[in-house]
Formats: structure tokens, C-alpha cells, sequence
């Protein structure tokens, strides 16, 4: 008998009372609800959902997608601004990279390595000038360059500075100009740093070892031996490197 009226009771449920209904069934208290309805629940479920999507106060109950305020004609202008500032950044690589090759032209700087040193400079945030100064200084751009105590490629990379600074890197690696490049430049960032963005004084160190030059200003006295000058100018000085 229960079971005929609960059966009448849902046939006789349409419209407004159908989705009064609904919207006080237990489905709708999540997994309790589910619990509940047992394996009505799918057909409940596609019910619930198909009246909400008829029903007007849907809308404001779940609230409408708030507005973006970005226009068709702002996000043109900012994509015009962005394509400026990256035309803007090629023209200026391209004029460095133009005035570096004239520059070091009695070192037959190819376009390729040009293109190598600022990329490696700009990706390490260093000034690209310093960094073709250092290469300049320290192989003249020479890939094949060793030094007399081991020091390899571009920018003099020690092996042991190297695997310090990239757990791993061998010889053969220090070879590939990108990597050396990358390496070299990065080490010589983080000297920046620990001078608290003294260039020169990082430079210094750079050639002398950053022990050496500690030691020095712990006594009180002066470290330059000339080398900064050497790679902003290409002229020694006064200084003995």
C-alpha cells in the first residue's frame, strides 16, 4: 500500500511542486543524499539537473560570470605593446651584436659566437659590453684557448670552478662554447653579487680568485691589479695582470 502511494505521489508531481520537490531531496546533500536515493539516484541526478536548467532562478542562485572588462580593442593594444617591446629587444641585440662585430673585428669575431655572448650575457644578467670584455680579455674569443694552470675555453673556466658551479661538467663540455659561455658568465654573476654589484671589484676577483681578494681587503688593502680596466678597454695600464 506505502508503495502505491509513494508511485501516485510521483506521477501527480509536475511543474512548480515537481521541482520544489527535487530541490528538497535528499541528492542534493551530496553523498548522504546518494546514500539515500540509492539507485534512483542517476535518474534523480539527470532530473535535478535538466529542471535547474529550465528553471529562472537557476541563474541567480548560482550567480552570473562576472564581467572581465577586457575589451576587443585593449587586448589589440596590448598586443601591440608586447609585439613592440620584443621588435624592440631584436633591434637592440641586433645594433650590439653589429657594433660588437666592428668592434672586435681584428679578432675575426664571427656573427655566431656574437650572437652566442649576448644571449649567454642577457640569460645570466650581464652587461653585454662586460661580457664581451671578459671573453675578449680572457681568450680573445679564441675557443680552442687553454691556460698555462688548466683554465678552458671562452671565458678561462678552471675544471674545478666549473664542476662547482655544475656538478658533473667535464672538460669536453667546457669546450661546447654555449656551455662555457654559460658557466663562465654565471660565475661571474654571482661574484657581482657577492661584491654587492661592484662590477670591477667582482672582475677582480674573477682573475685573481675571490680567496685572493678577500684576503686582501681583510688586510685593508687594494686588490686591483688592472684587470677591470683591461676588459672595459682593452688597455692594461698602469697594473701587471
Amino acid at each position: 500500500m506505502d508503495r502505491e502511494r509513494r508511485r501516485e505521489r510521483r506521477r501527480s508531481l509536475r511543474g512548480p511542486e515537481w521541482l520544489a520537490s527535487l530541490r528538497q531531496h535528499p541528492v542534493r546533500s551530496g553523498l548522504v543524499g546518494l546514500a539515500v536515493v540509492g539507485t534512483a539516484t542517476p535518474i534523480a541526478i539527470n532530473r535535478y539537473q535538466q529542471a535547474m536548467r529550465l528553471d529562472p532562478s537557476h541563474e541567480q542562485r548560482l550567480g552570473r560570470v562576472p564581467a572581465t572588462g577586457v575589451s576587443d580593442s585593449s587586448l589589440s593594444r596590448t598586443w601591440r605593446e608586447l609585439e613592440g617591446r620584443r621588435s624592440a629587444t631584436a633591434a637592440q641585440r641586433e645594433q650590439v651584436i653589429r657594433e660588437k662585430m666592428q668592434e672586435y673585428a681584428s679578432y675575426d669575431l664571427s656573427r655566431e659566437l656574437a650572437e652566442q655572448i649576448y644571449d649567454s650575457a642577457i640569460e645570466a644578467g650581464i652587461d653585454p659590453d662586460i661580457a664581451f670584455g671578459l671573453v675578449r680579455a680572457e681568450s680573445s674569443f679564441q675557443n680552442s684557448a687553454t691556460s698555462y694552470v688548466g683554465a678552458v675555453g671562452l671565458t678561462q673556466l678552471m675544471p674545478a670552478t666549473a664542476r662547482w658551479l655544475e656538478r658533473g661538467i667535464t672538460n669536453s663540455e667546457l669546450r661546447n662554447p654555449t656551455t662555457n659561455l654559460r658557466i663562465g658568465f654565471r660565475y661571474l654573476k654571482q661574484l657581482v653579487e657577492k661584491y654587492n654589484g661592484d662590477t670591477d671589484l667582482a672582475l677582480v676577483a674573477y682573475n685573481r680568485g675571490p680567496g685572493t681578494v678577500d684576503r686582501i681587503l681583510e688586510r685593508g688593502g687594494d686588490p686591483d691589479n688592472g684587470y677591470a680596466d683591461f676588459v672595459r678597454t682593452g688597455e692594461v695600464g698602469e697594473h701587471e695582470l
